[in-house]
């Protein structure tokens, strides 16, 4: 038997209150050739330097660049995980709204990841 929309809503709204942390953006990790003659990266193509980590995201209406360290590199992505799964539930949560002020039969079917 399947749950009621408001017992699934609920169990979204307890899911969503339990992230910690959400982040927007794209999360780059690069190495780069410096260019200089006498470099080892000029030399072996496997001695690039690096890995750099790039964060690019919206912030006001504007794409902004952030070199990151490894470990907040890990920290966004991880966060960037959990943005997407939100965003889910809240699609999802949506929809459940819907059914509850529509009916069932006025729903239309999304899939949801996680």
């Amino acid at each position: 038997m399947p749950q009621k929309p408001s017992s699934r809503i609920a169990r979204i709204q307890r899911q969503i209150t339990q992230v910690d942390r959400i982040c927007s953006g794209t999360l780059l990790k690069r190495t780069k050739v410096c260019g200089k003659p006498n470099c080892r990266c000029a030399r072996d193509p496997d001695a690039e330097h690096g890995p750099y980590y790039e964060w690019r995201r919206r912030e006001n209406n504007r794409l902004r660049h952030r070199i990151v360290s490894a470990e907040e590199a890990e920290q966004i992505r991880q966060a960037q995980d959990d943005y997407q799964r939100v965003l889910a539930l809240l699609a999802e949560w949506e929809d459940l709204t819907l059914a509850v002020i529509l009916g069932p039969k006025r729903l239309t079917h999304r899939k949801y990841e996680g």
